[in-house]
């Protein structure tokens, strides 16, 4: 049942005595000072109503400029559409609650206007009881607006059901007034003037507020103040006798007050203690202390986790996030030890954090959980070491790690205490979520997908933090490029290509995973590792020791695929001082390992930078070779071995460069393979040389009827090449037979299934294959039963060593052989004394080409030398 307010004082034991104690004290002074009110209760209506007057006509005129200033803000805004001409605005929601119309205008249609001011003004004379029309002139910049205001907007204020408000001015001809007209000798009036020349551009109003007869008559005003000063009295009076009694009863209020200030200052263990017996007051200190104490926890609780939120958010380490919780806890539980167990994968045995004295974090191996997954709660010995029930709370299972939260000598988690323990470990399970993302990303950037090694990022982060952290030990950072890896990448297809790097990186791992600082794939099948360098016998045993296991044959079922590798190594400080240095040298010296043969370790020297940079000029300058005609093509004679006659020629491309002179063939036709730039050098070679070899067959003088031109690898291996050979070939109307292609054995075995596709598609536009170089080094006989060519080229080599080296001859002579049991034909490159020529005459041999039938000559001078020679047996006149 809700009690009555005058029920609630007389049940309540502290509002009994209140009430008994200030009745008999109060009762007595106010039926005295009652009969002092009729005296006064004039004298204060006169006062109050004065005063209300005044603040009335204060209060009417700031909302007058206010809502002006309003107005003039709301034109300045909205009063001026873009694009707007003379004449009406129209009035949108806005505008139409403020104006009853605005108008834009040029300056010359108003009267002169204060330069950037705005004007009020008011149109034609107020009539009685009709509101005066009020403009708002606003300037901008070439026009201005002139907004006319609603009647309900100026002077919805200026009514007052109390009093009588009068508007007057020079603008005004006549008051303006609202409210009844009640002349009276005593009436209150007040008088204020409005300056409205701070902000607008017009004399000041003055306002005239006259109370009410009727108000006059029933002020509450003046009733409260004589109720208030007749209340005052009788209290002052009453104070004297009751002050013992108040100050009892006070006490407790003071105690409230002071623990409410020390709360509102952060102080939540504040507890506030009030003496004697029970009553509401002490309920009240009760109620207090549980609320701050329910308070100062949740405002704790969403310190820690505000902590911890901006721990994750800005990436700190996973232990700080722990500890910020662990501090939070140990102050709740009132020092009873509090732990966070995490097992990471792996580990033999779980590792508890818990707060040191210090407030650092201490880390030590405790017992393993009784199943494997995470566990439950419990009893056993808590995180501290000491004896008595523990609790465990699961966190988070990431897949990397287990955590959970341990909590020593506390009651179980229930109720508040549970939700925040669940608070705490939703944020602690984020933390531990976010490291692992972090890692992850960290890893994915970081680490190749392939291997699992470090990716050219790692590479550079790895060994550059060796470089600042091993200032004064010695390392060698080296580069290994596989040979051979392209050829089986192309031939057996990607998944073959992962397949071979996979295994690589284990066999890296095997050798000297244990020792290497840093092992990395920066791309393709490159790869880097780091070692000490502090033992130099120790590095080169590690180095033989992963060239070994890299040349050991790969097994992809069916095939057995043999590697090797190319290695150049750089030593810190020796050749470098930063990782980018390093990394630059190491890499050189494994390029310079590749052109030197492969297969082999070359160590950076000064050298090689000063000779890269060569090549890279070179390279540079071989770009611009063509545009420039410093490339031109020269050709060599070949001649049958019987008779001697000239048979065909060969084309030879020569670059004479502006500043070295002749760049040697062999320099200039690897850099432009490397850089692909043979593809469109080839295509010329082999225009030119169609070219002018459909000139000589049109010469009857010429006795040439055969051409032979070089084909790059890089060339036979582009898809566009067969089509662009077949436009020349139609161009220049070659006939089958006549042009002849030649290619390294070397190239083709490598890949010899796209070989024989390749080749097979040359010869079908009637082009002749010739391997050159034949026994140099790659000649495999079950592969050259496959291979599509016509001619087998004797290398000069095995023609320079006759009469020197016994098994050239023999070696020769198995050649010749092999070529006729295949129905090939024979040519042997290098003939430069007779000699040689007659044994590889009497050999079989086909042709013969060398400087004993003429060096390369340039076209033009090869046809002189035709037409000077009336005999044939040796048409280029000897060497």
């Amino acid at each position: 049942m809700r009690l009555s307010p005058a029920h609630a004082i007389l049940h309540s034991r502290v509002g009994r005595q209140l009430l008994a104690t200030f009745f008999v004290l109060v009762a007595v002074p106010v039926g005295a000072l009652s009969l002092l009110a009729y005296q006064l209760t004039e004298y204060v209506v006169q006062q109050s109503a004065a005063q209300l007057s005044g603040e009335l006509a204060k209060a009417v005129g700031i909302n007058l400029i206010d809502r002006l200033r309003a107005a003039e803000s709301l034109l300045h805004v909205h009063g001026l559409p873009s694009g707007q001409g003379p004449g009406p605005v129209p009035l949108d929601q806005r505008l139409e609650s403020v104006f009853a119309s605005v108008d834009r205008l040029f300056p010359s249609e108003l009267a002169p206007m204060p330069q950037g001011r705005s004007t009020l003004r008011v149109v034609g004379a107020p009539q009685p009881g009709v509101a005066p029309t009020v403009e708002l002139i606003v300037p901008f910049a070439g026009a201005v607006v002139r907004g006319r205001f609603t009647a309900d907007y100026l002077w919805e204020n200026a009514q007052s059901g109390t009093h009588r408000i009068c508007f007057s001015g020079p603008q005004l001809s006549a008051p303006f007034c609202q409210g009844v007209d009640g002349q009276a000798a005593n009436e209150v009036r007040t008088q204020r003037e409005i300056f409205f020349t701070p902000y607008f551009d017009a004399p000041a109003w003055t306002i005239t507020t006259t109370l009410q007869p009727d108000v006059r008559r029933y002020l509450p005003i003046g009733v409260a103040a004589l109720v208030g000063n007749v209340a005052a009295i009788a209290f002052l009076l009453a104070l004297v006798s009751s002050s013992v009694v108040l100050r009892r009863l006070t006490r407790p209020l003071d105690a409230l007050t002071s623990g409410t200030r020390a709360v509102l200052g952060g102080d939540f263990t504040r507890r506030v203690q009030i003496a004697g017996r029970r009553n509401e007051f002490t309920d009240l200190a009760d109620s207090f202390n549980a609320m701050t104490e329910e308070v100062g926890r949740d405002l704790a609780l969403v310190r820690v986790l505000a902590q911890m939120d901006q721990a994750i958010i800005g990436q700190r380490p996973f232990a700080e996030v722990v500890r910020l919780m662990l501090a939070h806890l140990n102050a709740q539980a009132g020092g009873a030890p509090v732990g966070v167990v995490q097992w990471p994968a792996g580990a033999p045995r779980p590792l508890v954090l818990s707060l040191a004295a210090d407030g650092t974090l201490a880390q030590r191996e405790t017992g393993a959980p009784r199943d494997a997954g995470l566990p439950q709660a419990g009893e056993g010995a808590d995180p501290a070491g000491g004896e008595g029930p523990w609790h465990d709370l699961p966190v988070a299972h990431t897949g990397t790690r287990r955590v959970w939260l341990r909590l020593a000598r506390l009651p179980a988690p229930e109720g508040r205490a549970g939700r925040e323990l669940a608070a705490l470990g939703q944020r602690l399970a984020v933390a531990l979520h976010a490291e692992q993302h972090e890692q992850q990303l960290r890893e994915r950037a970081t680490r190749d997908s392939l291997t699992g090694l470090l990716n050219r990022f790692g590479l550079v982060e790895a060994v550059d933090q060796l470089v600042q952290a091993q200032a004064a030990t010695p390392f060698a950072v080296v580069y290994m490029d596989l040979d051979g890896f392209k050829e089986i990448n192309d031939a057996y297809g990607h998944d073959v290509g992962d397949c071979v790097l996979r295994e690589v990186a284990a066999r890296l791992r095997n050798c000297i995973g244990p020792r290497a600082l840093a092992m990395a794939r920066p791309g393709g099948d490159e790869f880097v590792f780091v070692l000490p360098a502090d033992a130099q016998a120790a590095l080169r045993a590690d180095i033989e020791s992963v060239m070994q296991a890299v040349r050991v044959p790969y097994s992809v079922p069916p095939r057995l695929l043999p590697l090797a590798a190319s290695l150049g190594m750089a030593h810190y400080p020796a050749h470098g001082a930063s990782q980018d240095e390093l990394l630059k040298h190491a890499d050189l010296a494994m390029y310079t390992a590749k052109g030197a043969g492969r297969n082999v370790l070359v160590e950076f020297e000064p050298a090689l930078a000063a000779e890269q940079a060569g090549r890279l000029a070179l390279r540079h300058d071989l770009r611009h070779a063509l545009a420039g005609q410093q490339m031109f093509v020269v050709f060599q004679p070949r001649v049958r071995a019987q008779g001697r006659q000239v048979a065909s020629v060969e084309a030879l491309l020569r670059w004479r460069h502006p500043d070295k002179g002749l760049v040697s063939p062999d320099t200039f036709i690897a850099l432009a393979e490397e850089s692909g730039f043979i593809i469109e050098l080839g295509l010329w070679v082999l225009r030119q040389a169609l070219q002018q070899f459909a000139l000589w067959r049109a010469d009857p003088l010429v006795p040439v009827r055969h051409l032979s031109v070089n084909l790059s690898p890089v060339q036979l291996a582009d898809p566009a090449f067969p089509a662009a050979l077949h436009a020349l070939l139609q161009e220049f109307g070659i006939r089958p037979g006549e042009l002849e292609l030649e290619i390294t054995e070397g190239a083709l075995i490598q890949d010899v299934d796209a070989a024989v596709t390749r080749l097979a598609a040359l010869r079908a536009h009637g082009v002749a294959i010739a391997l050159d170089d034949f026994g140099v080094g790659y000649s495999a006989m079950r592969y050259l039963n496959r291979l599509p060519f016509d001619t087998l080229k004797i290398d000069k080599s095995f023609v320079f060593a006759f009469g020197v080296e016994r098994p050239a001859l023999a070696i020769a002579t198995a050649i010749v052989a092999l070529a006729k049991a295949l129905d090939k034909r024979v040519v042997a490159e290098g003939v430069e004394t007779p000699m040689q020529a007659d044994l590889l005459q009497g050999l079989g041999v086909n042709e013969l080409q060398g400087y004993l039938y003429g060096k390369p000559q340039t076209a033009a001078e090869l046809a002189r030398l035709w037409r000077s020679v009336e005999s044939t047996e040796r048409p280029s006149g000897g060497p």
